[in-house]
């Protein structure tokens, strides 16, 4: 599957990731991969900016999200895992190194996990925003939504686990 938009193209892709220590879960069958190529260059402007065209690329992933959790039957998940795909994307292309942002979406038994690669050795830090800032609260929202996120030993990959309800509608 390859999802178009505004002249850039993110293409989706069956395969299998060992870079999340969740991996060890175990998979069920259904998994997305995502990668994104970003359009501006990293370490220009000041850290935390995006470009036009990139900041396009959070709603795109939440509708492909979205999509393909449809896909799976897992709706209930629908808003919990549009934000964490939201705002783990988001800090993927304002802080990341790279041409390629890379999500990646599957289930391992009862969990769900979100998967974004940002090719950057700097671990994300969980802060805590003053009621004024504009920014800051993207892994906080994550942290209290998530079962559980975490970083790579490598810095590269922030993943996310979220819990799949028993009963599916």
């Amino acid at each position: 599957m390859t999802a178009t938009a505004a002249g850039n193209t993110a293409t989706v892709q069956q395969r299998p990731s060992s870079t999340s220590p969740v991996r060890l879960l175990g998979a069920a069958g259904r998994d997305m991969d995502l990668c994104i190529p970003r359009s501006s260059r990293p370490g220009l402007g000041s850290a935390g900016e995006i470009s036009k065209r990139d900041s396009l690329w959070p709603g795109r992933v939440r509708r492909i999200g979205r999509a393909q959790l449809r896909k799976w039957k897992l709706n209930a998940l629908c808003e919990p895992v549009e934000l964490c795909l939201s705002e783990l994307v988001t800090n993927a292309l304002a802080y990341g190194q790279g041409g390629v942002v890379g999500v990646r979406l599957y289930q391992a038994d009862s969990h769900l996990v979100i998967e974004v690669t940002d090719g950057s050795p700097d671990k994300p830090v969980l802060r805590v925003a003053d009621p004024d800032n504009e920014s800051g609260r993207g892994l906080a929202l994550v942290d209290a939504i998530a079962e559980t996120w975490g970083v790579t030993d490598d810095g590269t990959c922030t993943w996310c686990r979220l819990s799949v309800p028993r009963e599916q509608p």
